[in-house]
């Protein structure tokens, strides 16, 4: 279901998901979030994203749990001096040719991660009671949260990969490998993010579902202001 939606979802915004902010696109996102965020708060996919956790979290293997904890790492923000997603950031902002797209990402994944925590203050849900545990790993999931504890709505890891995904695709848009557009083939990262959020027991589906959607959100309006277009 969460690779369905956001295939659908990533054929509908095109080739980088950069969309004028009074377009019907935008628009859609902004109604999308809006009506999903309602549907978690008020209950009603409760069912179904225990359904679809539980076939998950039930599925699992040694090599597919060390796949998805590398994986899910890789959109963590905090300690903020080793989160990859800052570092490439931080690399494309020491670069002179790369410099303004550098500062725009930095930005984008910090608004972001902000966003994230303002929506889950508002929509309080609590986080699966599921213990993931790798045997040989010390693994401690981290919560993406400058609290103790957060809610599980929206995931912050889904919102910042899939903000991340915006912003480099627009960069990379007539990068190819072969017939091969580099810059479609980066939204696989918010998709495997979001799968590996579920998998590793932080969240539920439909968690991810509004963290991508408010990373597209955040990721437009913040790049559409500092001009990403005109770069």
């Amino acid at each position: 279901m969460i690779i369905l939606f956001c295939s659908d979802l990533l054929h509908v915004l095109g080739r980088t998901a950069l969309v004028p902010l009074r377009s019907t696109t935008f628009l859609s996102l902004l109604i999308a979030f809006a009506i999903v965020s309602i549907l978690v708060a008020s209950g009603v996919t409760s069912e179904l994203d225990n359904s679809i956790f539980n076939t998950l979290t039930g599925s699992r293997s040694y090599t597919m749990d060390l796949i998805m904890v590398g994986i899910t790492t890789t959109a963590d923000i905090f300690p903020i001096y080793f989160s990859p997603l800052l570092i490439v950031a931080l690399i494309l902002l020491v670069r002179k040719r790369s410099r303004r797209i550098g500062a725009i990402l930095m930005l984008v994944i910090l608004v972001t991660a902000l966003a994230s925590l303002q929506v889950k203050n508002v929509v309080h849900r609590d986080r699966p009671s599921y213990e993931f545990n790798v045997e040989g790993l010390e693994y401690n999931v981290e919560l993406d949260a400058i609290t103790v504890a957060s809610s599980s709505y929206p995931s912050g890891h889904a919102a910042r990969s899939a903000a991340f995904a915006l912003v480099l695709s627009y960069m990379l848009r007539d990068k190819r490998i072969g017939r091969i557009s580099i810059g479609m083939l980066l939204w696989l990262y918010p998709l495997l993010i979001s799968f590996s959020r579920v998998y590793v027991g932080e969240h539920y589906p439909m968690d991810v579902v509004g963290g991508i959607l408010l990373g597209l959100i955040v990721g437009n309006f913040m790049a559409r202001v500092f001009r990403l277009h005109e770069v």
